[in-house]
């Protein structure tokens, strides 16, 4: 009778190939596992920091446009007119950034900025104040509330 022979040492060795396979087949399960749940967490998180740029970016603007109507307010129309540039550049950019997050809520981007591109021109034809007033506190109204909705949706997501 050889080793060959002997049912035993092979008996004992495809058991041991099994268990060694079946433990295999376990870790592999377990990392893929976690390996999804890490997925999922990396694309909350990216969510997460897209959705709180938009926030700062909106917010932003919230300034600039109450910086314009204080401006306008106390006839500070060169800086009227310089604070308009700077919204008028950054609006279109915010919006096409963000377009996502914004949604159909990003029209008021596109409104906010023929706003104060109106003011800017009425500052340039010497307009009456009071009517450049109104509608820059239009825009101020404009930012504002998107502002909160995208603070509201945020705090949302990260209350439990």
């Amino acid at each position: 009778m050889t080793l060959l022979d002997n049912p035993i040492p092979r008996d004992w060795f495809d058991w041991t190939n099994a268990s060694v396979g079946g433990a295999g087949l376990l870790f592999t399960i377990a990392a893929i596992w976690q390996a999804t749940g890490a997925k999922r967490a990396a694309q909350e998180a990216r969510q997460a920091v897209y959705s709180r740029n938009a926030s700062e970016d909106v917010n932003r603007l919230e300034r600039l446009a109450l910086s314009l109507l204080t401006a306008i307010e106390i006839g500070h129309f060169d800086l009227a007119l310089h604070i308009a540039r700077d919204f008028i550049a950054e609006c279109p950019k915010v919006r096409e950034h963000h377009r996502i997050w914004l949604g159909s809520e990003g029209g008021k981007l596109e409104v906010a900025s023929s706003h104060v591109r109106a003011i800017s021109v009425g500052v340039q034809n010497r307009k009456p104040k009071s009517g450049l007033i109104e509608i820059a506190q239009r825009v101020v109204v404009d930012m504002s509330a998107l502002a909160g909705m995208l603070n509201r949706e945020i705090e949302e997501k990260e209350t439990p």
